[in-house]
């Protein structure tokens, strides 16, 4: 995005929220990659979550002299992800906002390519998402497909947009860091929910139910994958059970009843799980009595 200097006050400011926590080694290049952002109206929160390695005076160096607006926040107890998130969004001011772990890095037009999407889109958008490269630990790109290759999407007419709960339902296909976000919309909803165990995907559920979303095909951040990364740490059966916990809040929303069911009946069928079949055939029994409940109340 090219701007002229006079037109920078005019455009929305974004809030980047980097959270370190233990990420002495990575830090700097994260908050590099922020300050080479080519989207001139950004404002950038630091928050080390009460790193046990020199996260903190690594951040309190790189602050100095840095002409971005800076606030800087230095957790002394450990806070779950959602409360950390919570507190940084509390102190944003921006209209639109992107949290990243002080881990990954973001390509330089990745915020105003994003904007732009807002800019030319109407009220209704909530969040614009893009690709990743997946790194490792020392910032070489892992082989293999990236996460929109692993979809097989190839073009911008295959991303999911507009309304995508239902999708959503059955593929969490949008990457965290990723994202740019409303702000506004997100605070309407209180913020991110302390109670989920994974708080990116229920907030995109949440957001997804009254708002539209939008993707681009696009690389916009280098990501980081570590051995103790979710995406390697976690055994499949675990993610899977945390999202079936986290759907469960969601089933019936928005008439996509028979979607959930099938998605759910899929996904204990593939696993030959016998703790997955019997999440399902309780969520089956909760749905139907639901069901019968409302069936009786609207003929009331």
């Amino acid at each position: 995005m090219s701007i002229d200097p006079v037109e920078t006050r005019s455009l929305p400011l974004v809030t980047l929220l980097a959270i370190a926590y233990n990420h002495e080694k990575f830090l700097v290049e994260t908050l590099d990659s922020i300050l080479r952002q080519d989207y001139p109206n950004l404002e950038l929160i630091v928050m080390d979550a009460a790193s046990s390695d020199k996260s903190a005076e690594s951040i309190k160096s790189w602050v100095k002299d840095k002409s971005l607006p800076i606030q800087t926040v230095f957790q002394t107890t450990t806070k779950t992800i959602t409360q950390n998130a919570n507190e940084g969004l509390a102190l944003a001011s921006g209209r639109y906002f992107q949290i990243i772990s002080c881990d990954d890095v973001l390509e330089p037009s990745k915020i105003s390519r994003q904007v732009d999407v807002f800019l030319n889109s109407d009220e209704r958008l909530a969040v614009v998402y893009c690709d990743a490269i997946k790194i490792d630990e020392n910032g070489k790109e892992l082989k293999g497909p990236s996460f929109f290759e692993e979809r097989g999407w190839t073009f911008q007419s295959q991303l999911p947009a507009g309304c995508i709960f239902p999708m959503l339902l059955q593929d969490y296909f949008i990457v965290a860091p990723t994202v740019l976000v409303d702000l506004h919309k997100v605070k309407a909803l209180g913020g991110y929910n302390p109670k989920s165990m994974m708080e990116d995907l229920d907030l995109f559920l949440r957001l997804s139910q009254d708002f539209s979303f939008k993707g681009i095909f696009f690389q916009g951040v280098r990501y980081r994958i570590l051995q103790t990364s979710l995406l390697r740490s976690s055994s499949a059966d675990k993610k899977q059970m945390n999202r079936l916990m986290l759907y469960s809040g969601f089933i019936g929303q928005k008439g996509d009843w028979d979607r959930y069911i099938a998605n759910q009946y899929l996904i204990a069928k593939k696993s030959g799980s016998i703790y997955y079949r019997f999440l399902f055939n309780l969520n089956r029994m909760i749905i139907k009595v639901v069901l019968d409940r409302v069936k009786q109340l609207s003929g009331n």
